[in-house]
């Protein structure tokens, strides 16, 4: 169901909105994202943050909801895009409302590659779920980029072919 303002509400409490620069610093992240920016800088938290499309999933009624996720797409160019995600630790129905908005962006923008990078280590206690997410969005596996994060980490790029 679309409100007003143009967001998504489900009848389970949650609502997909428009991000807000202050939405990430609010959002009490699982291990595996909290490492992930903390080891780049903290990105979404400084003036760099990503520009293209970006959403944020909220729980509670709109005057004091508390964010739970945030994500979009950032263009490449030539139909290829870039996404990105920071999450709380999401119910099946928090992931169902995050494909939602994948693909809702995807349809927007009229994307025809989405790529994705997870870092290639599993992260100790959460192990392997970024990927086993990635792959609920639809992507597949492409091969790892050696050296590619920061530190010298080693990534795997998951990416999405649609149309």
């Amino acid at each position: 169901m679309r409100t007003d303002a143009g967001a998504l509400s489900a009848r389970c409490g949650l609502t997909l909105r428009r991000f807000s620069p202050s939405d990430p610093a609010r959002i009490c992240p699982r291990a595996d994202f909290e490492a992930e920016q903390k080891a780049a800088g903290e990105p979404l938290m400084g003036p760099d943050r990503p520009s293209g499309l970006c959403w944020t999933l909220t729980v509670g009624p709109r005057r004091w909801d508390r964010p739970l996720a945030c994500g979009g797409i950032e263009a490449l160019g030539h139909g290829r895009w870039s996404g990105w995600l920071y999450a709380a630790d999401l119910s099946p129905r928090g992931w169902s409302m995050v494909r939602r908005a994948f693909r809702l962006m995807i349809a927007e923008t009229r994307a025809r590659r989405v790529e994705i990078a997870v870092r290639a280590a599993p992260i100790p206690g959460v192990g392997w779920a970024a990927h086993e997410y990635a792959a609920l969005l639809g992507l597949s596996r492409e091969g790892v980029m050696r050296a590619w994060g920061p530190n010298g980490a080693d990534y795997v790029l998951y990416a999405g072919v649609f149309r």
